[in-house]
């Protein structure tokens, strides 16, 4: 399932991984770092996910912490931004297929919010 793959891509802090999951025209809207005094991820495109997630990863001390997978859409998990903790989940809005639960799902729009 895709949400595996998103999950192993984050934990991993492989962001080719991680962009590989999405459509090339895909929505990532993010509305943890505000927790954080940083600027809400708003990302349009695979490119945009992969060049972004680089940069979090390499520099900004982004890490997945603890993941939860509640279903084929749904994770819970821990935003570590260089020690400062956010409870958040992730959610697959749509998939590629509508389903997001065959081998072959991507994921068109994510959204991750504070839990």
């Amino acid at each position: 399932m895709v949400i595996n793959d998103f999950v192993t891509a984050m934990q991993g802090k492989d962001h080719k991984g991680l962009a590989a999951c999405f459509t090339e025209d895909c929505r990532l809207v993010d509305y943890c770092p505000s927790m954080v005094k940083r600027q809400n991820t708003f990302l349009y495109g695979r490119n945009a996910i992969e060049m972004s997630f680089h940069n979090k990863f390499m520099f900004g001390g982004f890490t997945m912490r603890d993941p939860r997978i509640v279903n084929e859409r749904t994770v819970n998990f821990y935003a570590d931004y260089n020690g400062t903790i956010i409870h958040a989940l992730a959610q697959i809005e749509n998939c590629n297929d509508g389903v997001c639960s065959l081998d072959d799902s991507l994921i068109k729009e994510l959204v991750i919010r504070p839990a």
